[in-house]
């Protein structure tokens, strides 16, 4: 029992930073014996306490510990994501949803799983459904490859990025709904895994 007291007497409370993005400001804390045993723990913040902007309530932004400085842990933007009961609230009747999870990479060669999410003002379906989703996924996909991961970060909180692609569709059918309900960085897949998945499919 001395022990655990003694312990638990060492532990430190360490402030958990935002990055640049939202100009270092506290996100959270956290008690641990070792500083570096906050590396590569994550937490997420609501998109409006760190924009002040009540309209952002229904977004979370993931972040992800990546380096100490002193007694302060600094932390890397990981994810973003509307909160599902806001997605649920997105969909009607009489309307045509499309929703795609897709791999992209951006100019500086960042990984990331896309989830746009498009709502069309009616119902829409064969020739132009088809188009439509072909052209999400173009748009995001060129979009993305053109620009840095910071500068994608930024296009999608301020929602440059979702009107542009709300503007490119709406030239084919109006659009209720353009968002991207999540974007997050992902491990590439190895060759060897994804040959090795081939592989089995085709075995299958």
């Amino acid at each position: 029992m001395a022990e655990q007291v003694a312990k638990l007497k060492k532990k430190q409370w360490y402030p958990i930073l935002a990055p640049k993005q939202f100009d270092n400001v506290v996100i959270g804390e956290t008690l641990v014996y070792e500083p570096n045993a906050m590396l590569g723990k994550t937490l997420s913040h609501s998109l409006m306490n760190l924009t002040n902007d009540p309209k952002r309530q229904n977004i979370n932004i993931h972040f992800r510990i990546v380096e100490i400085e002193g007694d302060k842990a600094k932390t890397n933007i990981v994810g973003y994501e509307i909160v599902p009961s806001s997605v649920k609230r997105f969909v009607r009747r009489a309307s045509e949803k499309m929703d795609m999870s897709f791999n992209c990479e951006t100019a500086d060669n960042v990984f990331l799983r896309v989830k746009p999410l498009v709502i069309a003002r009616s119902d829409v379906k064969g020739s132009i459904a088809a188009k439509m989703r072909n052209n999400i996924i173009s748009f995001v996909t060129k979009t993305i490859k053109k620009i840095s991961y910071e500068e994608f970060l930024g296009d999608l909180i301020t929602r440059k990025l979702q009107g542009a692609m709300r503007e490119t569709l709406s030239k084919i059918y109006p659009v209720k709904v353009c968002e991207i309900r999540y974007a997050g960085i992902e491990v590439r897949e190895k060759p060897q895994e994804i040959k090795a998945e081939a592989q089995a499919a085709q075995a299958e």
